[in-house]
């Protein structure tokens, strides 16, 4: 029996962090946005029962399709949107309760650090979406933050990526069926909506005018012949367009689209203008369910006035009108999901085509056995979070140490070290949501989850001092990380006195070899870890890497094998102006 704990079997927890910056040195560029909160843990997809039929859906996002949307409950406001005019939000909000596939990743123990929002927000929302973010944010940050412990539905979303990276027309049937998408769900959350009788019949047919293009374009050739599961779609449009609520569905649009036909004459000067216009007949589709003819237009109404009623045209359209929909609306909420798992996919597009537009290679990973006992070697490695700053990264290779082992690193002040534990636990997870990463290759090996713990300033609401606030980050780590975890702590037992720190620093070493994570921990004893460097101890497994320096002993944000020789205090404190000239000119400029 596994030993791993759920979430809700333990107490609740926030990390010790208030997060006004990137990291300890660079501010979050731009306008402020509300900060979304850590994404839940919801009940996941229940298994499917032996012997049932999957659900008639075009999932993109599982091997076995299910909907995860509520049917009835999108039914009923996709209803009343058709005729009042507005959802009420219910399209936007679909996916915060809908499950996904199951997660050992505990969004809290990371989400934060990571800055996970800023990686979505700033690299992974589709451009054309005119935007600040994705449209279904909540819904995304669930599934970059929680991704599927089945490799299977890894390598399902993995070849689709694929596919739409290798084949152009694929990419283009996806980019033109969200954009229907998008144009029909606007009409029924009623964006610029005018509420005049006629302009909401006019809505009306234009959102069956739109799901008759939707499927169409679910139709598309390339998505028909795609090798992944983006085959789906058009199975599923093939589906619904063989049903009678179709055939009534596209009855009733020829008939508003094409109801007659004129024949005209026109009269032309002799400088080729043209004088008069005449129609010499008309031609109706009487083959059309919805025709009636003049005269029984004319006997059904006399009929009605005689009887008392009073029915004009508009009032029989608004019925057919109904009749369809409520005929196809069935069929909506599968189209809803894909919504949002087409927005999925783009996202992680959006993340390949930003980072190849500045010059830097992405992939898709390969993996080793979670058990194999070998090191993950990464090749030119980056951290995406610096779009933001407007820079362009300095990707480096790296080997991450096998399970049970950690690694130190060492380096000066703003040398890289907190920007690399960043970019480790980023690939890992955009790795095991099984999108492209921000590396040239990577061979990585699947962990049950991710525990990052990165130096922040304290914030207002702490009681501790940065002893205590070190002590609770020590035993949050014990408390959230399970065997196999990829656990990032950067500047462990820095709040400290270097003696007592030492101390703590070499408790934890060896209590993480009991934990068998694989971790990285950066650290500015220099000393200390050169002596654990100079004598290797076979109980304590330690892999050590350096921020590499130039001929002028400045930071090339690049690592190799070893330990810094020093922290370079004095150069960072001359670039930030804290030298001795510079402070007595400060206090002569005091002086009267």
């Amino acid at each position: 029996m596994s030993a791993r704990r759920s979430l809700a079997d333990r107490p609740p927890r926030r990390l010790l962090s208030t997060r006004p910056r990137l990291n300890g040195d660079d501010p979050v560029p731009g306008p402020a946005l509300p900060r979304a909160p850590v994404p839940p843990r919801l009940p996941a997809i229940p298994p499917a029962a032996p012997g049932a039929e999957p659900a008639r859906c075009p999932d993109l996002l599982n091997p076995v399709p299910a909907l995860t949307v509520e049917h009835g409950k999108l039914v009923r406001a996709l209803t009343f949107s058709f005729v009042a005019g507005n959802d009420s939000g219910a399209v936007a909000h679909a996916f915060d309760a809908a499950p996904i596939a199951a997660s050992t990743f505990e969004p809290e123990c990371f989400f934060e650090e990571l800055y996970v929002e800023e990686l979505l927000r700033g690299c992974m929302s589709p451009p054309r979406l005119q935007k600040p973010g994705p449209l279904h944010e909540r819904y995304l940050m669930r599934l970059l933050s929680q991704p599927p412990a089945d490799p299977a539905v890894r390598d399902l979303r993995t070849d689709v990526w694929r596919e739409l990276a290798e084949a152009p027309p694929v990419r283009s049937a996806v980019d033109a069926l969200f954009v229907r998408l998008s144009e029909l769900f606007s009409l029924f959350s009623g964006d610029d909506q005018v509420n005049l009788r006629g302009e909401q019949t006019r809505r009306r047919i234009e959102i069956l005018r739109c799901v008759s293009e939707v499927l169409a374009a679910m139709q598309a050739p390339a998505l028909g012949e795609a090798t992944s599961c983006l085959h789906r779609t058009a199975h599923f449009a093939a589906r619904v367009c063989a049903t009678p609520a179709y055939q009534h569905l596209e009855e009733l649009l020829r008939y508003e689209n094409e109801r007659a036909y004129a024949d005209l004459t026109l009269q032309l000067g002799s400088d080729g203008r043209v004088r008069g216009l005449r129609v010499v007949g008309v031609r109706e589709d009487t083959r059309n369910r919805y025709h009636v003819s003049l005269a029984q237009q004319w006997l059904g109404r006399i009929g009605l006035w005689f009887r008392g009623f009073r029915v004009d045209d508009g009032e029989i359209i608004d019925r057919w009108l109904d009749q369809v929909f409520d005929e196809i609306v069935e069929h909506l909420p599968p189209l809803v999901q894909l919504y949002g798992d087409l927005e999925w996919y783009l996202a992680g597009q959006a993340f390949r085509d930003a980072c190849l537009s500045r010059g830097l290679p992405v992939c898709l990973p390969e993996w080793t056995p979670a058990e194999a006992h070998a090191p993950c070697r990464v090749s030119s490695l980056y951290n995406p979070l610096l779009f933001a700053l407007g820079v362009v990264p300095v990707s480096c290779d790296v080997e991450v140490s096998p399970w049970g082992e950690t690694t130190l690193i060492t380096g000066p002040n703003s040398g890289g070290k907190t920007r690399l534990l960043q970019a480790v636990g980023l690939l890992q997870l955009c790795a095991q949501a099984g999108m492209w990463v921000s590396a040239a290759s990577a061979r990585l090996r699947p962990v049950p989850g991710l525990f990052a713990s990165l130096s922040q300033p304290a914030g207002a609401e702490q009681s501790e001092g940065r002893l205590g606030t070190e002590l609770k980050r020590i035993r949050m780590l014990f408390e959230r990380a399970d065997p196999g975890t990829l656990v990032l702590v950067d500047e462990l037992c820095s709040g400290t006195s270097p003696s007592e720190g030492e101390e703590l620093f070499r408790l934890v070493l060896e209590l993480m070899r009991e934990l068998s994570p694989v971790a990285l921990i950066s650290t500015h004893f220099l000393r200390f870890a050169a002596d654990l460097a100079a004598t290797p101890e076979p109980a304590l497994p330690l892999h050590f890497i350096r921020v590499e320096l130039d001929d002028r002993m400045r930071p090339t944000y690049r690592f190799g094998a070893g330990v810094a020789d020093t922290s370079l205090a004095q150069q960072t404190a001359a670039r930030l102006g804290v030298t001795r000239e510079e402070l007595r000119a400060v206090l002569a400029a005091k002086r009267p």
